[in-house]
């Protein structure tokens, strides 16, 4: 549960306010033991807050059982108070009780005929019914009745968002618009708590109302480089957060922005080239979100001595970074130099065995160290902790291959294939096999399932085991489903 900003609204508790002294411990012994009967407006919403943010404060359902008795009591002695019906109803919908919901904005407008966000509440509640033109209707009649109060936008706005009704932002965005509201921050604050694609989507026609209404406002196209950054869309997010830069120089989270999303991009050297510009502009310790971009991206460009002094710079100030651990060892391994690579790789898996790359290239370590048993039992341990990685299975079936032990490299792949049976790169594995442990009928019934699949990953193949480039029937098999692409 949530409280609207309204809760704390003097203009609806009056005097009632001065019934609260600060003990809300007290407050609640009161409230179970039933030692007083009547509780001020301030005290029952005090109450209510207390029981919907436990921190440990008991059983959960029996705060529950509190929490909406509280409500009760507020809709019972405040009738003409519509926040305790608000609560009422955000409880009810998360029960599914619609027409109960129904029922208590009904009494609440009998006192309160002109109050919008009973109205507006009554939008939402169509929202979760479905009721798409009903909710529309009702937010649009809110809408009328809030005349210019550019704080109750604010709020409308939050509480559809709050209630995941995306898709009725946009009409009370535009409206609030109207009125010099503040909703950058309100967006903000949904589009930075959400990772799902199509909140995001319907979310960006607010930020670009705000846009068209005042261009020149960095904190818009800031979001807006912030929701195309959240798609993976970079090239709109670099555009995004070069205008707020452009507008405000001095905007240190835009230029973060603008940087990570080059660096998705890959554009490694611009990131290089900002990063050294920003140094001069912003503290060291605003920048450090993006240290490690900045050390990968001097890697990317061949400054691998330089990226490696980062590195180690950033891990005496976090000597727990397990990413940065497993970036430094990485930019050995990259170069074969896999023993120099070996501590930090161990590190960062020590640090955060959960996190399947940093296994999987540790393993890659072992093997390039010539430790067969390390690498063979980590293998078998990454195999059952992390199942559905292809590049595991992958990975293992390569050190056994190169160990001269096919046969088990045919064993490992089929298995990594049976749990992850949409891999391509696995299947075009499993035909090389067959076809070079002495099975080629078989492996070019799966080379050509492969190829049905997705003709276009089969060089895999030949990077696994260049040797069967030499095949005239694998030859022309591909050729069946390449000639003319």
């Amino acid at each position: 549960m949530r409280f609207f900003p309204s809760d704390y609204d003097d203009d609806d508790f009056d005097e009632s306010f001065d019934g609260f002294q600060g003990d809300v411990d007290a407050l609640a012994s009161d409230f179970e033991s039933k030692k007083r009967e009547q509780f001020s407006a301030r005290e029952l919403i005090e109450l209510f807050r207390y029981y919907t943010n436990p921190s440990g404060k008991g059983n959960p359902f029996q705060l529950d059982h509190y929490a909406k008795s509280v409500i009760e009591l507020g809709i019972q002695t405040f009738p003409y108070i519509p926040v305790f019906t608000l609560h009422m109803v955000e409880w009810l919908m998360h029960e599914n009780k619609y027409k109960k919901a129904h029922k208590y904005i009904d009494q609440a407008l009998s006192y309160n005929p002109m109050d919008p966000s009973l109205v507006l509440m009554r939008g939402v509640l169509h929202g979760h019914e479905g009721a798409r033109k009903l909710a529309f209707d009702f937010v649009n009649q809110a809408l009328e009745m809030a005349g210019e109060d550019e704080a109750l936008y604010e709020d409308f706005l939050d509480m559809v968002l709050h209630f995941e009704q995306y898709d009725l932002a946009e009409p009370i965005s535009k409206k609030a618009l109207e009125y010099d509201a503040e909703i950058i921050p309100v967006l903000e604050k949904y589009i930075n708590r959400t990772e799902e694609d199509h909140i995001i989507r319907m979310l960006i026609p607010a930020v670009e109302a705000q846009i068209d209404k005042d261009p020149y406002m960095s904190e818009a196209w800031y979001l807006l480089g912030l929701a195309y950054h959240g798609l993976d869309d970079f090239e709109e997010a670099i555009k995004a957060f070069d205008y707020a830069v452009t507008i405000n120089d001095n905007f240190a989270d835009a230029w973060i922005g603008l940087v990570e999303s080059r660096y998705e991009n890959e554009n490694y050297e611009t990131v290089v080239r900002d990063y050294e510009d920003l140094m001069k502009k912003f503290p060291q310790k605003s920048l450090e979100a993006i240290d490690g971009l900045y050390a990968w991206s001097l890697h990317e460009v061949g400054l691998s001595s330089k990226s490696r002094e980062v590195y180690k710079s950033i891990l005496k100030r976090f000597p727990q970074d397990a990413e940065c651990w497993y970036s430094l060892g990485l930019t050995y391994h990259h170069e074969e130099q896999y023993q120099v690579a070996l501590p930090y790789l161990e590190k960062a898996y020590q640090l955060d065995p959960s996190e399947s790359d940093y296994g999987i290239v540790l393993a890659s370590a072992y093997f390039g160290t010539s430790q067969t048993e390390k690498w063979k039992r980590l293998y078998e341990d990454l195999s059952e902790s992390f199942p559905f990685e292809p590049e595991l299975w992958l990975d293992w079936g390569v050190a056994l291959h190169e160990s001269g032990e096919s046969g088990e490299a045919l064993d490992v792949t089929e298995t990594g294939l049976e749990n992850n049976p949409q891999s391509i790169q696995l299947l075009y594995r499993l035909a090389a096999l067959f076809y070079l442990t002495g099975n080629k009928d078989m492996g070019l019934m799966v080379l050509e399932k492969a190829l049905e699949f997705d003709p276009s990953e089969y060089m895999g193949m030949f990077t696994f085991a260049p040797e069967l480039k030499n095949s005239v029937k694998i030859l022309t098999l591909i050729g069946k489903f390449t000639q003319g692409n």
